[in-house]
């Protein structure tokens, strides 16, 4: 089994591939008051729960809805290289 990476806002954790579900994310997404929001998967949008195939090593990141319209700052400096 592997794991990857989920960023909510300002946190990060690291989970067992079994875990993150679309039932996880929206359970995250509520915890921070995101009612609409946006999966992206490796940089990319998960656009349905179909297209959620989770790898190892995976990075997700839930970000509001229509945040391609809100400046987003990404500290990359403690990311591993």
């Amino acid at each position: 089994m592997g794991n990857v990476i989920l960023r909510v806002q300002s946190t990060e954790c690291t989970l067992p591939i079994e875990e993150l579900t679309p039932e996880r994310l929206l359970a995250e997404a509520r915890a921070v008051g995101l009612t609409e929001f946006s999966v992206l998967k490796n940089g990319e949008e998960v656009k349905n729960s179909d297209d959620l195939m989770v790898l190892d090593n995976d990075l997700f990141v839930i970000l509001p809805r229509g945040y391609e319209d809100v400046e987003i700052t990404v500290d990359v400096a403690n990311d591993p290289e």
